[in-house]
């Protein structure tokens, strides 16, 4: 009976670790998806913002080229800052759940 209840502690050991692990990767997981959805709405705003400056710019001063334009130039580095961002943190996602499937095979 003292064989019984060694084996049960060390196997409820080993799964407190395993759900431990599992609990930790869920809320990495989690994090980067909310930096996702963060970032997919910083980009939505981003959007608005140059489709706003090209409507007022074409608008009012009928301008149609935006060579050498510092705000509009500066609004197209800041979305592709934010969709690269976006990129990385889909691929950290992608990469540890193909990991995780290793692990688990």
């Amino acid at each position: 009976m003292n064989k019984f209840w060694e084996d049960l502690k060390i196997n409820v050991s080993e799964w407190s670790v395993v759900a431990s692990e599992k609990a930790e990767e869920f809320t990495h997981n989690s994090k980067l998806r909310l930096d996702i959805i963060q970032l997919e709405r910083k980009l939505s705003g981003l959007y608005v913002k140059l489709g706003l400056y090209v409507f007022v710019k074409t608008q009012e001063k009928n301008v149609l080229n935006f060579v050498g334009d510092k705000r509009y130039l500066g609004l197209i580095e800041n979305i592709v800052k934010v969709k690269k961002r976006i990129a990385d943190k889909k691929e950290s996602i992608y990469h540890e759940s193909k990991e995780e499937d290793k692990e688990s095979k």
